[in-house]
């Protein structure tokens, strides 16, 4: 999905944003690491110290990656700080989006997915592991994938969030609707899109459908069936955007008039793929038309041995 074009940074809040991204590296640095390689993670999100990434390594070079690990944590969090202070009081204090809005959007693809078991363990984990990133959500975003294991996904959201306030320096490239791994997260720019075929908070969500494992929460797994939505994996895109709009069209209220909206999909949807866009709309008008739409985008996006584990099950 293309984003929405962000605010164009100016002279003086870029000089604001490098000012606040050397002040970080700074201060990071008191603890005895080199201010230069936490200031280009910060610009890069790249790990260059020794010990980072894969191979074998000695005791000190284990250490020193702890050591940056921790340091970097702590960069990230001043940073966003620093950041957020550039921002208008009006955008620190509106508040994040209410788990029951999540719900109301989230409820309708779980419910038409999964079996009745899962549906309330399932919706509950979604709906503590989306964020939308206005300030106050990115905070708490931030802080919940610091506080599992460091990786890229902490980077990625904080320049999400500042990218639509017009605080990035142009060579951070954040071509993101929004992003999916142990946590969604959707920018606040995406979240307001007026494209009545979008919702990138159920897009996302549906990726974690095909990331999360039921066994892990002690419920019972079909044979062949590891996660949520066994999806294929060259499906997974249209597998989540066919549930954004799908979800979008389920809240008309007759047959008709689901039938008449995915038929204008195509003409009408501006923030998906083009590339893409006439095989999602194929798909999500065939939904529409048919009595459980629901099982029509399980059926073109299900692994094919999950599929017949299921005919072997039944027989």
């Amino acid at each position: 999905m293309e984003p929405m074009s962000a605010p164009t940074i100016n002279h003086d809040k870029l000089q604001a944003v490098r000012r606040c991204i050397r002040e970080a590296a700074h201060q990071t640095a008191e603890s005895g690491l080199s201010a230069p390689v936490v200031e280009r993670f910060l610009l890069t999100g790249e790990k260059t110290w020794d010990g980072a990434g894969s191979g074998r390594f000695t005791l000190a070079q284990f250490n020193e990656d702890e050591a940056y690990s921790r340091g970097v944590k702590t960069a990230l969090r001043t940073l966003f700080r620093q950041l957020g202070d550039l921002l208008p009081t009006r955008v620190r204090l509106k508040p994040k989006v209410a788990s029951e809005e999540i719900r109301r959007r989230l409820e309708p693809m779980v419910k038409g997915l999964l079996q009745d078991d899962w549906q309330q363990v399932a919706l509950t984990e979604l709906i503590a592991r989306t964020f939308v990133l206005n300030f106050q959500g990115g905070q708490e975003a931030l802080e919940a994938e610091l506080s599992t294991c460091f990786g890229g996904a902490s980077w990625q959201i904080l320049w999400m969030l500042f990218d639509d306030h017009g605080l990035k320096p142009e060579e951070i490239e954040t071509p993101y609707d929004g992003t999916a791994q142990s946590f969604a997260h959707i920018r606040w720019s995406s979240y307001q899109s007026k494209d009545p075929y979008s919702d990138v908070v159920v897009h996302e969500a549906a990726h974690l459908l095909h990331y999360l494992k039921p066994g892990h929460y002690g419920l019972q797994v079909r044979r062949g069936q590891e996660r949520f939505v066994d999806v294929e994996f060259a499906h997974r895109e249209l597998f989540a955007f066919s549930c954004e709009a799908y979800c979008r069209l389920a809240r008309l209220g007759d047959r008709k008039s689901r039938i008449a909206f995915a038929e204008s999909m195509c003409q009408n949807a501006f923030s998906f793929p083009r590339n893409q866009v006439d095989e999602i709309a194929a798909l999500v008008l065939n939904a529409a038309r048919a009595r459980n739409g629901w099982r029509v985008i399980r059926e073109a996006t299900v692994q094919r041995n999950r599929r017949r584990a299921n005919v072997l099950t039944k027989s």
